[in-house]
């Protein structure tokens, strides 16, 4: 009885061994990941470089900007930890919650890149946001206080090698607030996925 157990065992292994063999590698979809982290410095990028879908999600109406520059960041490939430009960011309509626990706002990124430059616009549901973490378990290195969080939004162009680039793309983040200054100081993990965009060479 035990060897016709033992040999059921060893044909259901070889089964199994032989499935995993022929199975077909999973599918990706065609993207890339990038990274940012650590300070980040004052974004200064002059927006009459830009294209018209910046101006008219920064303006109202009246062509008066709704929107302030926030950040620029250094930004590598994830793979290849190989440096790929720069990022500048603009927010607008900021809102944080009546206790003070969260933050959201709309977000227009410039991906600086090698190749080109790529424009990204954040969309309702998936504006960046997230929550404050209670810094004795989340402990800043530099600011006052983490945030954790994440965004989504869509590629709306660009120049170079993305002239043509479209599709969508999500952020991971977690980054530490200067609240004296209101501003992003260090980013402890920032990433960029985009599902049908290459962005490294």
């Amino acid at each position: 009885m035990k060897r016709i157990f033992r040999l059921a065992i060893a044909l259901s292994a070889a089964a199994l061994a032989g499935t995993i063999a022929k199975a077909d590698p999973p599918a990706f979809g065609n993207g890339s990941i990038i990274v940012a982290e650590g300070y980040s410095a004052a974004n200064t990028y002059p927006t009459s470089a830009l294209p018209a879908i910046f101006h008219d999600w920064c303006n109202d109406d009246n062509g008066v900007p709704q929107c302030v520059p926030t950040v620029e960041l250094e930004v590598v490939d994830a793979m290849k930890g190989r440096h790929l430009g720069y990022i500048y960011a603009w927010g607008q309509d900021f809102a944080a919650s009546a206790d003070g626990a969260s933050l959201n706002f709309r977000e227009f990124i410039l991906y600086k890149l090698d190749g080109g430059d790529l424009y990204t616009i954040s969309q309702d549901g998936g504006h960046p946001g997230g929550a404050f973490a209670d810094p004795s378990i989340v402990m800043p290195k530099v600011g006052d206080q983490v945030l954790v969080g994440g965004a989504e939004g869509q590629v709306v162009g660009g120049t170079g090698k993305y002239s043509g680039a479209g599709g969508g793309y999500s952020t991971r983040l977690k980054v530490e607030v200067d609240f004296a200054s209101g501003f992003f100081i260090y980013y402890d993990e920032l990433y960029f996925r985009f599902r049908d965009v290459k962005v490294g060479s």
